[in-house]
């Protein structure tokens, strides 16, 4: 049978075990755009697909833009 022994962590262990565990960067959420951003999004994508100048469509969701 096979026995494990646990013993406890030094602090300097804990300290390199942290160091080692990957972790996530806090995400943190954006804002709503502004007008401007929204605008040349856009005139970016429309130039992409090639139909620069396009008319962008009306908001149906009722949002309101950042201004």
């Amino acid at each position: 049978m096979l026995k494990l022994t646990v013993t406890p962590l030094t602090p300097a262990m804990d300290r390199l075990l942290l160091e080692l565990v990957p972790t996530r960067p806090t995400m943190t959420t954006p804002g709503p755009w502004t007008r401007e951003e929204q605008d040349a999004h856009w005139n970016t994508l429309c130039e992409t697909v090639g139909t620069p100048g396009a008319p962008r469509p009306a908001r149906t969701d009722g949002q309101q833009t950042a201004a």
